[in-house]
């Protein structure tokens, strides 16, 4: 295999990118009308990430449990905190 030089690009060649046709060309996002007495639809919330350490043998029963019930780690970690916090 040869080695070659890169190929030189003429700018002059080029023209410069226009950005106002980039955003004209852009489609917006219209807001969705919603009739005078109708809920607006609730906003999804953001989860917040927590950092939880567990031992060896404790996280192989938590993912034991988890595959058991077809969920995720998290989501059944999520699901026991829920059903045990006090109301």
């Amino acid at each position: 295999m040869a080695i070659a030089q890169k190929p030189k690009r003429y700018t002059a060649d080029i023209a410069p990118a226009d950005p106002m046709t980039f955003i004209q060309g852009a489609t917006h996002r219209q807001e969705e009308t919603v009739a005078e007495g109708t809920p607006r639809p609730a906003k999804r919330k953001r989860k917040e990430p927590v950092i939880i350490r567990f031992d060896d043998e404790t996280i192989n029963k938590v993912d034991q449990a988890a595959a058991k019930r077809g969920l995720s780690r998290a989501a059944l970690v999520r699901m026991l905190v829920i059903e045990n916090l006090p109301d």
